[in-house]
């Protein structure tokens, strides 16, 4: 008999929210030190999968919920052929929710967001990586602080961590009010722009303005997106950053679905702002709303907000109706953009060797056309932006701002060959 799974709370959101122009759909990519062989990268997918049933699922349609069942089915690895972060078909996919792509010396993971979070993702990024290495012949090890996959999968790892942290705690969540939002000339596909550098010169830099890198580059985007945007214009609108925060440092937790909040940070800027003062307000901003109370109020909000939905007989296409209305009214106008920071990933030392850097991709959507990642791995930091609009103007300033004022080497690269 198949298992099945619930969306989780953010799962829900996802799959309700999801369009070709929203696919709902994010990659992490390693890219290796030699030219990725597609037959031992299949056997690893095959190990990988069987280790991560959790992620071995597809969507079935539900009369309250739509639902995840198990996926008996193939996964197959595929050439790199359409742009990052297209929506997935379940005909291309056999059913499944994530496809697995190499094209020369990269490999990437592309989750369906339903299914899982960044940290989930990773996680399977580096089970798949450490396959790879050891099918081509290599003594490498695993490491890993959040799952063995050595064992059979554990209750925790497909736990819905929202559920269990929910509490009856009346929320008092704050109007969160618009944002400037970035606007340009559509395209029909995702141009992604990669700016490669030091990890350890981006913390020397953070440390000199006495913060964190999240903030450091959060507060340069912020000044980027006023240079570009706002600068000439008489109604100074405020710029909002969404930063995703994961809950798991706040809220124990080794599941590997979606378990993350989203603080967005931000402010007023004019002709007189300095980028010292940009610093000083993203950091006390991010001090403030990444607070464990203020992240148990979200969780609350959520939750019954859609235990609301559930509870009252209200038809599917009308409850994902309600969810589409309450993610374009308090989400998507309440920012500019996304940056999501994957932090300091860390493979073992045997595996240190075979890798040259990571890439992390976050889909933009129409009403978000440009979102950010950043990733890093030993001293290699790379940050990447993701468009659906021709214009690369905050792109371009984000990096000329970082390598000129701050002499920085950025080796800057692109999927766009139009």
């Amino acid at each position: 008999m198949s298992e099945w799974y619930r969306l989780d709370n953010a799962g829900k959101v996802f799959h309700a929210v999801s369009e070709p122009a929203n696919s709902s759909v994010f990659r992490i990519s390693t890219i290796m030190k030699k030219t990725v062989q597609s037959e031992k990268l299949q056997l690893a997918l095959d190990k990988t999968i069987k280790r991560f049933p959790i992620f071995a699922v597809k969507l079935r349609k539900g009369a309250f919920w739509d639902f995840l069942v198990d996926n008996k089915e193939k996964l197959y690895v595929q050439l790199e052929s359409q742009y990052p972060c297209a929506p997935i078909d379940p005909l291309e996919t056999n059913g499944f929710l994530l496809r697995i792509i190499y094209y020369k010396k990269r490999i990437s993971v592309e989750f369906f967001h339903s299914v899982t979070d960044g940290t989930g993702a990773l996680e399977f990024m580096k089970a798949l990586v450490y396959y790879y290495l050891v099918h081509l012949g290599e003594e490498v090890n695993y490491e890993s602080v959040l799952i063995d996959i050595h064992n059979e999968q554990s209750y925790y790892e497909r736990d819905d961590s929202y559920q269990n942290y929910v509490t009856n705690e009346k929320t008092v969540m704050a109007k969160e009010i618009s944002s400037y939002q970035i606007r340009g000339v559509p395209i029909d596909q995702t141009i992604t722009i990669h700016g490669r550098m030091s990890a350890g010169k981006i913390h020397q830099l953070a440390k000199k303005h006495e913060t964190t890198i999240t903030v450091f580059i959060t507060a340069i985007l912020i000044a980027a997106i006023y240079k570009e945007r706002l600068k000439y214009r008489a109604y100074k609108e405020e710029i909002k950053i969404a930063i995703p925060v994961n809950l798991r440092s706040l809220f124990p937790s080794n599941t590997l679905r979606n378990f993350f909040g989203v603080v967005n940070i931000g402010m007023v800027v004019t002709e007189s702002t300095t980028l010292e003062e940009i610093i000083r307000e993203t950091s006390k901003q991010l001090q403030e709303k990444v607070q464990k109370e203020i992240l148990q109020q979200s969780i609350n909000d959520r939750v019954k907000w859609q235990t609301r939905l559930t509870a009252r007989f209200i038809p599917l296409p009308l409850k994902y109706y309600a969810i589409r209305y309450g993610y374009r009214s308090f989400s998507e106008r309440t920012k500019a953009m996304t940056l999501t920071n994957m932090g300091m990933v860390r493979f073992s030392e045997s595996i240190d060797p075979h890798i040259s850097h990571m890439e992390m991709v976050m889909y933009p959507t129409k009403k978000s056309p440009i979102n950010g990642g950043m990733i890093a791995v030993g001293d290699e930091l790379v940050i990447t932006f993701a468009r659906m609009i021709q214009e690369a103007d905050i792109i371009r300033t984000f990096f000329k701002e970082l390598s000129k004022t701050y002499n920085l080497e950025i080796e800057v690269y692109s999927n766009d060959n139009r």
